[in-house]
């Protein structure tokens, strides 16, 4: 696999998930100080969960929602056009030419996709925490070893995702790619679900 094949990849990726991941991790911190009585006490909370559990767990799901949609849509066009028949028979394993680069890529955007819903969960919150009386977020309040653990998650997320997207992308014998598409997304969402909820069940989250 070359290095601009992986470039280019991820380059498509980021620019499909950053925008939702920034719109929708500001919205979830919002929605967190809305819901609290005390705007400083939530955002001490939001402050001590964001790295480890929410900011992950959040871009997981909005990346799988984007990415799992455009990667089942596009092996399925790919299966469909007998472009994976080709590689083949040239003696090619599909799962090197076609998955794995968009493995290799989404691995890679996950843990900046989570730094960025990080930023705009707490970025989201502290505004309005402070129009409602809190002091505002200093940023040094993060504990590094969350942070980190929170981009290894991330990194798990995004495998788990992909793998299941490119799997139906290239499994389900589904003409309408459309259709294809959003299963795609729905399992990748539901992946990642599961495997928060099993790191968290197992104590390694």
């Amino acid at each position: 696999m070359r290095v601009r094949e992986l470039t280019v990849q991820c380059t498509r990726i980021g620019a499909a998930v950053l925008p939702a991941v920034i719109a929708g991790s500001a919205l979830v911190g919002c929605a967190w100080i809305v819901q609290s009585a005390d705007a400083a006490a939530a955002l001490a909370a939001l402050v001590a969960r964001v790295p480890r559990a929410i900011g992950p767990l959040v871009a997981g799901i909005l990346v799988a929602a984007r990415v799992g949609a455009l990667l089942a849509g596009e092996l399925g066009e790919l299966r469909r056009g007998q472009q994976v028949d080709w590689l083949r028979a040239a003696g090619l394993s599909p799962l090197r030419q076609l998955v794995l680069p968009r493995l290799l890529a989404v691995v890679l955007v996950m843990p900046v996709a989570t730094l960025v819903a990080d930023a705009a969960l707490l970025a989201g919150a502290s505004l309005l925490a402070v129009q409602r009386g809190a002091a505002a977020l200093a940023f040094a309040q993060l504990a590094p070893a969350a942070v980190w653990i929170g981009l290894a998650k991330a990194a798990l997320f995004g495998a788990t995702l992909t793998g299941v997207a490119c799997a139906i992308g290239l499994g389900l014998r589904a003409s309408d790619v459309p259709r294809l598409a959003s299963r795609g997304a729905v399992a990748a969402m539901l992946a990642v679900a599961a495997l928060d909820l099993l790191l968290v069940a197992s104590r390694l989250s």
